[in-house]
């Protein structure tokens, strides 16, 4: 099969969602392509950005800043190693040995040192593995970013994560996380930053070619913390759908974002989450941290605060 694009070289990489096949030469064309076409099109980066990437040592959000610093945008990676024995370490040496091929020294975040390691944290607070981990990573790429007069925090979020989170709310008819879901979240009153997911028009097959022609080396495996995650579910279920159907997941997201969707509105009377930035009011220090938050005390405080008083607890149990 010869490649769509120049018609002359072996294709390398079959797209059948876009009826399409490339070499490795007219793939990286192609895959540019569709990032600056998400970019441009909610208008997620501008020329005079300070961009931090956060990046995991997994493929999608280190071709992500491989992308964005071959586009000429100003970025730095952030890597917040979570504390998990064994995957934390080769996923930050991966971190580290891509950034320093580049001329780059990625910031890090050690959240044993900060005092709430995911494990830790999980045994702690009573919400799954990943909804911690979350909560943690916003609240540090949030408060480096505007440490660091970083003005967008970037995520390598590709367009099967997207259509899954998309999924899972729409089964459970989640109509605030609906209503919140977009590549582009505007930053809001002061110390919250603006976000946004360049990839998602690509597909997360896309982005590990991309990786695997570039010669980026990249964890492999899955979080071992990750293993009951909805999303996975969603993901599979969507895989059979674009198997049969190539291309519906870009048809799914896209016709999601469309402004006219009503089931985008935020319902009357909707609860704004703790700490999100994406639902209306005004955001406040958080009297502990004085991080940005919507409530008294922001989740990451509380939970590391749960922490703490676990490990004292801990400590006078062994002591006495």
């Amino acid at each position: 099969m010869k490649c769509k694009r120049c018609r002359h070289n072996p294709a390398a990489v079959d797209l059948p969602s876009h009826h399409a096949a490339f070499c490795p030469d007219c793939f990286f064309v192609f895959f540019k392509r569709q990032v600056r076409e998400g970019i441009r099109k909610y208008r997620l980066l501008s020329a005079g950005d300070r961009v931090l990437v956060c990046v995991s040592g997994g493929k999608d959000s280190l071709v992500l800043w491989d992308v964005l610093m071959e586009m000429g945008y100003e970025t730095e990676g952030l890597y917040i190693d979570l504390g998990i024995e064994g995957y934390s370490g080769r996923s930050r040496e991966k971190v580290e040995t891509f950034a320093r091929a580049r001329g780059k020294t990625p910031i890090v975040v050690e959240l044993e040192k900060e005092g709430v390691p995911i494990p830790e944290a999980a045994r702690c607070v009573r919400m799954q593995e990943c909804s911690i981990c979350g909560t943690v990573k916003r609240y540090f790429f949030n408060r480096v970013a505007a440490e660091g007069n970083f003005n967008v925090v970037a995520t390598g979020h590709n367009l099967d994560d997207e259509t899954a989170r998309l999924l899972g709310n729409l089964i459970h008819w989640q109509r605030d996380h609906l209503s919140r879901q977009h590549p582009h979240l505007p930053e809001a009153g002061e110390g919250l930053v603006r976000k946004v997911k360049p990839l998602w028009r690509v597909s997360e097959m896309e982005t590990a070619a991309y990786g695997f022609l570039k010669g980026i080396d990249y964890v492999t495996e899955e979080c071992p913390m990750s293993r009951d995650a909805t999303s996975l579910v969603y993901k599979e279920a969507l895989s059979l759908i674009e198997d049969k159907m190539p291309g519906s997941r870009i048809v799914f997201y896209q016709g999601f974002l469309d402004d006219a969707n009503p089931v985008r509105q935020a319902p009357a009377g909707v609860t704004r989450g703790e700490d999100d930035a994406a639902n209306g009011g005004t955001p406040r220090p958080c009297a502990s941290c004085g991080a940005p938050t919507y409530s008294e005390i922001c989740a990451f405080c509380r939970m590391k605060e749960r922490v703490r008083r676990r490990r004292e607890g801990h400590a006078e149990e062994v002591s006495g």
